[in-house]
C-alpha cells in the first residue's frame, strides 16, 4: 500500500499482472514546454511511465546505453525504472510535451508526479508495482505527427482541470499509446507477411484462393510462405486463412439475415456443409447454434 509519508510502495502488496485491454492511464504530470534552450543531461531513471513528444526538435536519446534519433514530430515512451539521457536541440518555435503517468489508477492516491532520479539516488521502492504488459514493457521511440494534438488536447485538459478531466486526458493518452503499439507491431511484422495478410483479406471470399495460389501472386514457394505467416501469427498460411474466414462468417451470423448457404459463399467456403464442418471444428458450435447464442446474449 502506498504510504504519502513515505513515498514508497509496500513490496509485500500482490503485484498486479496487467494485461494491454486493462490500459487506463493515470496522468499524474502533464504540460507543453516551449524554450529556446537546448539540454545535455546525465542519466536519469524515471520512477513511472514517461511520454514526451517533440516539435521543431533535435537530437538524441540514449536509452539503456542504446542510442536514438530525436527529429521533429517524434514520440518517446519509456516504461519505468528506465535509464534515459536526452541531448536535444531546440529552436524558436520548438515544443516539448512532457507527460508522467501510471499505466492503470489502481496507485490513483498518489496525484503528484513521482519525476525522475539519477543513478545513485534513485530508490527502487518508489516504483509503482505493477507487471506491465509485454507491449509496454520496453521504450518505444517513433515518428507521429498524428500524436501531436491529442497529446496536447490532453495536457489542456490536466491544466485547465475542467470537469472529468482527468478522465478526457487519460482517454486521450490511452489512445496515442496503442497507437504507438500498432504502429511498433507493424514495423516488427516483415513487409512481406503484411502483404499477404492483406491479400487474404481482400480475397478471402475466393473459395478457390489456396496456398499456391497466394504464393504464385507473390512469387514465393508455399512453404517459406506458410512459414512467414507462421513466425507471424502463430498459424501457417492454410491456418490463417481458414481462421480469417471463420471470423468473418461469424460476424455474418450475428449482424445479417443471411441464411448458412449464403454465409458459406460470402465467407469463401465452397459449399455449406464444408463450412459447417469447419466452423464446428473451430468452434464447437454449428453455425446456426452459435447464431442464435450471440443474438440472444447481445441483444
Amino acid at each position: 500500500m502506498y504510504n504519502r509519508n513515505s513515498q514508497k510502495y509496500n513490496k509485500t502488496e500482490k503485484v498486479l499482472s496487467m494485461k494491454l485491454y486493462d490500459l487506463n492511464p493515470h496522468i499524474r504530470y502533464a504540460r507543453v514546454h516551449k524554450t529556446a534552450q537546448s539540454l545535455k543531461q546525465e542519466v536519469r531513471i524515471c520512477y513511472d511511465c514517461r511520454m514526451f513528444y517533440f516539435d521543431d526538435i533535435s537530437g538524441t536519446i540514449t536509452i539503456n546505453g542504446e542510442h536514438y534519433n530525436i527529429s521533429s514530430k517524434t514520440a518517446v515512451f519509456l516504461p519505468p525504472e528506465t535509464r534515459y539521457m536526452f541531448s536535444l536541440v531546440f529552436n524558436t518555435n520548438s515544443s516539448a510535451i512532457v507527460m508522467d503517468f501510471d499505466l492503470t489508477a489502481v496507485h490513483a492516491e498518489l496525484k503528484s508526479s513521482l519525476g525522475t532520479a539519477n543513478i545513485a539516488s534513485f530508490d527502487r521502492t518508489k516504483v509503482p508495482d505493477y507487471t506491465l504488459p509485454a507491449e509496454l514493457s520496453t521504450a518505444m521511440i517513433r515518428t507521429m505527427p498524428q500524436l501531436g494534438p491529442p497529446l496536447t488536447q490532453c495536457c489542456d485538459h490536466f491544466l485547465l482541470q475542467n470537469p472529468f478531466f482527468r478522465e478526457k486526458s487519460s482517454a486521450l493518452l490511452k489512445m496515442c499509446i496503442l497507437e504507438m503499439v500498432v504502429a511498433n507491431l507493424q514495423s516488427s511484422r516483415s513487409k512481406l507477411a503484411e502483404d499477404v495478410l492483406s491479400y487474404i483479406h481482400e480475397h478471402f471470399q475466393n473459395p478457390s484462393l489456396t496456398n499456391k495460389e497466394i504464393a504464385l501472386h507473390f512469387g514465393y514457394h508455399p512453404e517459406h510462405l506458410s512459414h512467414l505467416i507462421s513466425q507471424e501469427t502463430g498459424k501457417t498460411l492454410h491456418q490463417y486463412l481458414i481462421h480469417y474466414r471463420i471470423q468473418m462468417a461469424k460476424n455474418y451470423l450475428v449482424t445479417t439475415q443471411y441464411d448458412i448457404a449464403e454465409i458459406a459463399w460470402r465467407s469463401g467456403f465452397c459449399s455449406a456443409a464444408y463450412f459447417i464442418k469447419l466452423f464446428r471444428e473451430h468452434t464447437g458450435s454449428t453455425p446456426r447454434a452459435y447464431r442464435l447464442q450471440k443474438i440472444h446474449t447481445e441483444f
